[in-house]
């Protein structure tokens, strides 16, 4: 059992009076550090002491586009936030897993979840769907529980007569159809006693409850939306237009923005099923959407830029220049991330400016590297020692999944500032990481690849060919 004084010489994080580090400092005890590590958690901004605004290492990012993209004017000189409206809008935020986009999603909803601004609705497929087999009627039905949800939270309410085109979507497509009848009764008896909202949020909840879990009814309802998907889109535009009415009458928002994250988590096939050849389907809902997304994408094909409105990319943070000389800045925002987890006092020297180097810039395989470490340590700080460690089996993790040809292409990118090929390879390892975005949309391979031995063969024997 443990005794009060005991709870009180836990190690905690503390705050000093350091510039640098935004009077924040993680905990200077190593097992409290690991203890507290977590490497699939999104910061919600400001308001977590461990966030760190990183858009200046980034170089050209920033969120400006975006806004504008939206209709929204963040300067500090404009009386008015909202300059133009539009009924629909499709984006993609696109970036590295890890690099920090679901945080950033975050600080979108902050930023213009307002009354003069947008009524927000957020959705986090990796938490709420099954991300190992999700399609776009998932989603679609998805945001319409969302939706439903939080009109009912907020207290915003919408005459029964807008909600007629989805009951007969429910009745006709659902609650009679041979294969879901069953499904659709179990749903409605867990909402007897609801009607209008209340009655669709259950039903819309039990329905993502089927996607997520995999239920016998998954496909079912999947084919019974794919082959009346026109009947729901209308459903879903009626409720839009009648909630984005609500939203306004209750002084809550000008316009509904939808914000889906997790999607950048699905691999090539399914990533393109829901990204390119059922994008029609995405934009028969009319609405404001911003899908988060996997880099790779972008390097698909022009579909995608002809698909949706805009596509932003969240780069990785330069520590490194083009030419591979330190980037001071992002060297120290990347200082300033793994501070905020772990004391300074915890390194010894030349450590943390290791781990940094090796991270490449990616946010979360710093943290990784600092869990590896923490795992090699044999003493009670980071030592040389295992930072070395911690690196090599970083540089192993890629031996096992990097093919003998991949090293050829990655040489040649790494020392090339264009922009690489858009073929299938390409984009194989930028979705395993081997390949990093940097601004202007140059590349460079992860930094622990340069120590494999095959890599290295690489770039002896190109060298050698130039000499």
């Amino acid at each position: 059992m443990l005794c009060s004084s005991a709870l009180k010489t836990e190690p905690m994080a503390r705050r000093v009076s350091s510039p640098s580090s935004n009077a924040y400092v993680g905990p200077d005890d190593i097992w409290e550090v690991s203890r507290r590590l977590r490497l699939d958690e999104p910061l919600n901004g400001e308001s977590d002491p461990r966030w760190v605004d990183t858009a200046e290492a980034r170089g050209s990012y920033n969120l400006h586009q975006l806004y504008r993209s939206l209709g929204v004017d963040m300067t500090k000189s404009s009386g008015q936030r909202f300059r133009s409206q539009t009924p629909s809008g499709y984006y993609l935020f696109c970036g590295h897993r890890g690099c920090g986009k679901s945080t950033e999603l975050r600080r979108i909803h902050d930023d213009l979840h307002a009354p003069d601004l947008y009524y927000v609705i957020f959705a986090d497929a990796a938490q709420e769907l099954d991300v190992n087999n999700l399609r776009y009627h998932d989603i679609l039905l998805h945001l319409a529980g969302k939706l439903v949800e939080r009109l009912e939270k907020d207290d915003i309410r919408i005459e029964s007569v807008h909600l007629g085109k989805l009951e007969e979507w429910f009745t006709e497509r659902v609650e009679r159809h041979d294969t879901t009848r069953e499904f659709a009764m179990e749903a409605k008896a867990g909402a007897a006693a609801s009607g209008g909202l209340p009655l669709f949020g259950k039903l819309f909840a039990r329905i993502s409850s089927a996607f997520k879990t995999n239920s016998t009814y998954k496909e079912e309802l999947r084919r019974n939306l794919q082959n009346y998907f026109t009947d729901f889109a209308d459903a879903f535009n009626h409720l839009i237009e009648a909630a984005t009415e609500a939203v306004r009458a209750a002084s809550k928002g000008l316009q509904i923005l939808f914000v889906v994250d997790g999607a950048d988590l699905l691999r090539g096939d399914d990533a393109d099923a829901l990204f390119v050849s059922d994008v029609h389907q995405l934009r028969q809902v009319r609405g404001i959407f911003l899908y988060c997304a996997p880099i790779h994408l972008v390097y698909q094909s022009a579909g995608i830029r002809q698909n949706f409105d805009h596509v932003f990319r969240l780069p990785m943070v330069k520590v490194a220049d083009v030419d591979g000389s330190p980037n001071e800045i992002g060297r120290a925002t990347m200082r300033n991330i793994l501070h905020r987890r772990a004391s300074p006092d915890l390194f010894d020297p030349g450590v943390a400016d290791l781990l940094i180097e090796q991270s490449g810039g990616h946010p979360r395989d710093l943290l990784r590297l600092l869990q590896n470490a923490f795992r090699h340590a044999e003493k009670d700080r980071f030592d040389r020692e295992a930072a070395e460690a911690a690196v090599e089996e970083a540089a192993t993790e890629f031996r096992r999944i990097l093919v003998t040809e991949d090293y050829p292409v990655l040489a040649e990118i790494d020392s090339s500032l264009e922009t690489p090929p858009h073929n299938e390879r390409v984009r194989g390892l930028l979705y395993n990481l081997a390949l990093l975005e940097y601004n202007n949309y140059y590349c460079r391979c992860h930094p622990v690849i340069r120590r494999i031995p095959a890599f290295v063969s690489v770039q002896m024997a190109r060298a050698s060919d130039t000499s």
